[in-house]
């Protein structure tokens, strides 16, 4: 029993040092990437196939203005392997943990017959209110009408009208990992940039 005992401590632990508890670190704001291109529509046209792959949804396309917005994307769980949003460990723990979204701005400029793309990927967490648990026939129903067959989360009006998603600021290593992936994709379709 001791040694069953032991075991969880250190999967505990593990668990903890995946997710970042211990201390968070932060990481610096991407760098832009620049492509010896001057092709500023196909840099686009690679930047929407990057996002589409990873299933986030493009809102906003404009060419002229050289902007790309995706709509937010709920973050991938444990069990959905082939997501790619998350960009490391502790994104995936936190994902896992929490109501996360993230959404994605692109900006891409030309310069010296060079072709920018910018990241900016922004998380958000849900923030539900609490209910007053006014007896203890109240507890198990205190956001969810569920049944051991079926999980259901239900929300009283009052405690739609909190309902927020709360800006956790941006996620330096999805950007990165973006940004390195339209590289990735640009230097296989025209050759190395």
């Amino acid at each position: 029993m001791a040694k069953d005992k032991g075991w969880y401590f250190a999967t505990a632990i593990g668990l903890f040092m995946l997710a970042g508890c211990g201390s968070k670190q932060q990481l610096a704001p991407s760098e832009p990437v620049c492509l010896q291109t001057a092709d500023k529509s196909r840099i686009m046209e690679i930047t929407e196939d990057v996002l589409t792959r990873m299933n986030f949804v493009v809102e906003k396309y404009d060419l002229e203005a050289g902007l790309m917005k995706t709509k937010p994307l709920r973050a991938g769980q444990i069990f959905e392997f082939w997501r790619s949003d998350n960009a490391g460990p502790a994104a995936a723990a936190e994902a896992n943990m929490h109501s996360i979204r993230r959404s994605v701005v692109l900006r891409v400029s030309e310069k010296d017959g060079r072709t920018c793309t910018s990241c900016l990927a922004q998380i958000e967490r849900l923030s539900l209110p609490e209910r007053e648990i006014t007896g203890m026939s109240w507890l198990s129903g205190m956001f969810s009408d569920s049944s051991r067959v079926r999980q259901r989360l239900t929300l009283h009006p009052e405690q739609q009208e909190g309902m927020a998603w709360i800006d956790l600021g941006p996620d330096p290593e999805l950007e990165r990992k973006i940004l390195a992936l339209i590289e990735k994709k640009f230097t296989e379709l025209e050759g190395p940039g």
